[in-house]
């Protein structure tokens, strides 16, 4: 699109996401584009695909949207359009051409995607009992007796027996999501991979037994620990503990994904133990792209719990992620010097050509910094055994410059610690079965 810079003439730009906002028909809109309806009401509507829940306000005009799996990602159809393009004209071009196309203007009939369900809940289906087959844990995570018996966990995990299953066949792991006083209100299931009946594949087997997903697993509160240690799932938790662990440390697991209400309970849940001085918040997320995304989360809403002078909005879209960082009170007075180290370290990341690279800014307004950096060229500049470095390098400056504790990002070499582990477990096995044959060779020849 061959168009002037907005600041040349925004009333051109505005009437354009006027008319794109007005002439698509976002339901529609959505169902073509892979989205399927699972709820309807009078005034709304919410579809859902692999990444969003989007839940649409039809009864308004222009409809209006949000993200249930993203606070920011709301609004207007032009903002849908600009969460997901590289840049402001991108989304610009991409709705003049939604429209041009006729995409999204003629609605079909919308029928609500129908699930199975189960005459009981997931509850009544499982007996959750203290854990005592471990096998799952221990041959195929390689988990060892010792942490599941150590003091931080012991008690803190379950079995869990299909209602059906006589005799105990079947132990699948639960892991508990407590609530504050330490009561479990969820359990996520794990088991070895089974072969479905349906079309013979090997299936995960991973299940959630209800809805109450915003708890958290967490290890045995301690008094005093000396560091919080969160990261994706409860088994790498186990995985990081029996690799690197300490009695004095307090674990917990955001169980897969992080969002707003996991967040307001991850905050108070370890607010009491910020308050020891001396304590450090070490993150162990896996070692990918999403675990960078999951950390600037996690860190954005510490700073703005415990920092009352800043307050950060982030939003990740099409492989960008964006931080607007408000600075209040005395805190304006650093703006300046903070401006300079968040771009110099931007430059240490993508290299001395950073402000040639698409959305890769560190722009410097009178009361806030907006911070831009590209996810995916990231993933692409780096090779594996260097993207640590560059994963920890920016939410580790952010935490330095706006957290009043100790905060540390410990990666795995593999994708996650438990990868690590099994690694670790699977050459410490062959070098005892090279040695017993060695020393069987030794005293034969004796």
């Amino acid at each position: 699109m061959d168009s002037p810079d907005y600041n040349e003439d925004p009333e051109r730009y505005k009437q354009l996401i006027s008319q794109i906002n007005g002439s698509v028909n976002f339901p529609a809109f959505l169902q073509q584009n892979g989205y399927d309806l699972i709820k309807q009401s009078a005034g709304s509507m919410e579809f859902q695909n692999e990444v969003d829940r989007i839940v649409l306000q039809t009864e308004r005009e222009p409809t209006t949207y949000f993200n249930r799996n993203d606070s920011l990602d709301k609004g207007l159809f032009f903002k849908y359009l600009l969460q997901r393009s590289p840049n402001f004209y991108s989304a610009v071009q991409t709705g003049l051409e939604i429209i041009h196309n006729g995409q999204g203007l003629e609605p079909k009939r919308i029928q609500i995607k129908k699930t199975k369900t189960s005459p009981k809940s997931l509850e009544e289906n499982f007996n959750i009992v203290p854990l005592w087959n471990s096998d799952y844990l221990r041959t195929y995570r390689g988990i060892s007796l010792a942490t599941l018996n150590s003091p931080i966990f012991k008690d803190r995990i379950f079995n869990a027996y299909h209602i059906r299953d006589t005799g105990g066949k079947i132990a699948n792991t639960a892991f508990p999501k407590y609530d504050w006083e330490g009561r479990p209100k969820n359990y996520v299931l794990y088991n070895r991979p089974y072969r479905s009946r349906q079309d013979n594949q090997l299936k995960k087997f991973r299940l959630v037994v209800n809805d109450k997903d915003h708890y958290l697993f967490y290890s045995r509160p301690i008094s005093d620990p000396a560091r919080i240690v969160f990261g994706e799932s409860a088994i790498d938790l186990l995985s990081y503990h029996e690799l690197h662990g300490r009695s004095d440390n307090f674990y917990v697991s955001f169980g897969g994904n992080v969002y707003d209400r996991k967040l307001g309970f991850f905050v108070k849940l370890i607010e009491p133990m910020i308050k020891n001085k001396g304590i450090e918040l070490r993150s162990i997320m896996d070692n990918d792209l999403k675990g960078l995304e999951f950390d600037i989360k996690v860190f954005s809403a510490l700073i703005n719990r415990f920092n009352p002078n800043i307050s950060i909005e982030t939003s990740f879209g099409n492989g960008k992620t964006s931080m607007n960082i408000h600075y209040s009170g005395k805190a304006i007075r650093s703006l300046n010097h903070h401006s300079r180290l968040l771009d110099e370290k931007l430059i240490s990341v993508f290299g001395e050509e950073k402000p040639q690279m698409d959305q890769t800014t560190c722009l410097k307004l009178p009361d806030k910094l907006l911070l831009e950096f590209p996810l995916k060229r990231l993933a692409n500049t780096v090779t594996f055994g260097k993207k640590t470095n560059a994963l920890e390098t920016i939410p580790n400056t952010i935490n330095a410059l706006y957290l009043p504790f100790q905060t540390s990002i410990h990666r795995s070499n593999g994708k996650d610690w438990n990868d690590d582990l099994r690694n670790f477990t699977e050459k410490r096995n062959e070098a005892i079965k090279e040695n017993y044959k060695n020393t069987n060779l030794q005293q034969q020849s004796l």
